[in-house]
C-alpha cells in the first residue's frame, strides 16, 4: 500500500488543510477517533505512511513514548478517568496509529474494547465527544500542561539533595 491508497494518509492530508488535528508534532498527528465518536477517544498516527511500529524511523520512535504519556495525562485530566486504554491493531487500516481513551459507561476492559471495535452505537455520544475533543485540544495546546511523569520528575529535581561530608 502507498500513502496515496491509504485511508489515514488521505485523512491526515485533509486534517492538515482544515483545523482538524488536536495536536501535531514533527512526526505524529492526533485527532478524534476516526471511526467512532466516543468521548475522550483519540488516534495518534504517523504523518508519513508507515505500516507498523517496526517501520518507524528514529525520530518517530523517539516521539512516541512522550506523546502517549502526554495524551494519557491530558485524557486523564479532561475526562477524570483513572484509566486510559491504548490499542493498535493495524488490521482494518495498515497505517501506524494508536487509539487511546478512557473506558465509558458501565463497560470496562475487554467488554469495552470489543464494543469499540464493533462500533457499538451505545458508546457513541457525538455532542459529548465534540466537547471533550475541544477540551483536549485546549489542554494539549497549554504549554503549562505536562504529563504526570514529567511533573513527578520536576518535583524530584526541585527536592534538595543532601551531600555527605
Amino acid at each position: 500500500m502507498t500513502g496515496e491508497d491509504c485511508v489515514l494518509c488521505v485523512r491526515g492530508a485533509a486534517l492538515a488543510a482544515a483545523p482538524g488535528w488536536l495536536l501535531r508534532t514533527g512526526c505524529w498527528g492526533v485527532s478524534v477517533h476516526p471511526a467512532v465518536p466516543v468521548p475522550g477517544w483519540v488516534a495518534a498516527q504517523t504523518l508519513r505512511h508507515t505500516e507498523g511500529l517496526a517501520d518507524l524511523d528514529a525520530a518517530e520512535a523517539a516521539e512516541l513514548g512522550p506523546l502517549l504519556s502526554r495524551l494519557s495525562a491530558a485524557v486523564t485530566r479532561v475526562t477524570g478517568s483513572a484509566r486510559v486504554y491504548t490499542y493498535s491493531l493495524g488490521e482494518g487500516c495498515p497505517h501506524t496509529h494508536i487509539l487511546l481513551g478512557p473506558p465509558q459507561r458501565d463497560r470496562r476492559g475487554a467488554a469495552f474494547i470489543t464494543g469499540l471495535l464493533r462500533r457499538d452505537t451505545a458508546l457513541v455520544d457525538e455532542a459529548a465527544a465534540a466537547r471533550t475533543a475541544d477540551r483536549l485540544a485546549a489542554e494539549l495546546a497549554d504549554p503549562l500542561a505536562q504529563p504526570l511523569a514529567d511533573q513527578r520528575a520536576d518535583q524530584l529535581l526541585d527536592e534538595p539533595t543532601s551531600s555527605t561530608p
